[in-house]
This record gives structure tokens, C-alpha cells and sequence, in this order.
């Protein structure tokens, strides 16, 4: 059950843009933990969206700069190699620059930021109750839409 934070600064994405791209961060992280892109994990995926106002964001101390972005995926330690990651980490980072108008490559490249966040086993609880990677697994071998 991954989850996504995004923040980002008011203004800086029109609406449209925003709902693209949250879903987009949900399949890049889909595709990088190679499962399924069911209805049942996209409904077990969640995306938090933290607007700020533009003066809760200091650049280099200073006050207000152009617009910053932190992409925070937190996904069970084990769900991803170091090549997942990488990839994972160039389309967050691709989706966010479409998203908002920035050229990849560009001086503003270093606007966008990802976090991956590996939760140890033994550390995530929902319910009241720690949930192991391998019971995750077996809830998506269970989902019947798998394979439709």
C-alpha cells in the first residue's frame, strides 16, 4: 500500500495539470514496484497534497523563490532494486517538470525533488495492526482483477 506526498507551492500548478499528474505518480510507482495497476491498488494508493502558501516555503534562508516541488514515495524496504529506483526517480521527476512547464535538463531541473522512503518490515501499521510486505503481496495474488 504506497503512498505519495506531494508538495508544492500554491499557483504553481493549474488543476488540470495537478490531477495528471498525481496520477501519473501513482503509475510510475505502480510500474516501479511491478505490480498490477488495478483498481484495487489504485484505490490502495494514496496520494497526500500539501499546497503551501508562498511564504511557507524559504529559498536558501531568504524568502520566497521560484516554485519548488518534493515528491515523497514511502513503499515497504524490499519493494524496489536500485534500478526501479532510479527509474522511478526519472519519471517523478519527468511528470513533475511536465506538470508545472520546467525543461527536465533546464536550470530549474534542481526544483524537483523525490524522497523514496523504504519502511523497515515490522514498522507499518494500519488498523491498529502491523502490515508485513509479504501479507501486502498476498492481497494483490488475491485481487480478482488482476489479470482482466
Amino acid at each position: 500500500m504506497p503512498m505519495i506526498d506531494l508538495t508544492y507551492v500554491r499557483g504553481s500548478l493549474h488543476q488540470q495539470a495537478l490531477g495528471r499528474l498525481t496520477d501519473e505518480l501513482v503509475t510510475a510507482l505502480l510500474r516501479a514496484e511491478r505490480v498490477p495497476d488495478t483498481p484495487f491498488l489504485r484505490e490502495n494508493t494514496l496520494v497526500y497534497l500539501h499546497e503551501l502558501d508562498s511564504t511557507a516555503l524559504s529559498v536558501g534562508g531568504r524568502g520566497e523563490g521560484a516554485s519548488r516541488f518534493r515528491v515523497e514515495m514511502t513503499v515497504f524496504d524490499g519493494a524496489l532494486s536500485k534500478d526501479r529506483k532510479e527509474q522511478l526517480a526519472a519519471d517523478v521527476h519527468v511528470a513533475v517538470c511536465a506538470a508545472a512547464g520546467i525543461e527536465p535538463d533546464g536550470d530549474r531541473a534542481f526544483h524537483v525533488w523525490t524522497l523514496i522512503h523504504e519502511i523497515p518490515e515490522g514498522n507499518w501499521a494500519g488498523g491498529g495492526n502491523i502490515v508485513y510486505y509479504q501479507q501486502v503481496k498476498g492481497l494483490v495474488a488475491d485481487d480478482p482483477t488482476v489479470g482482466e
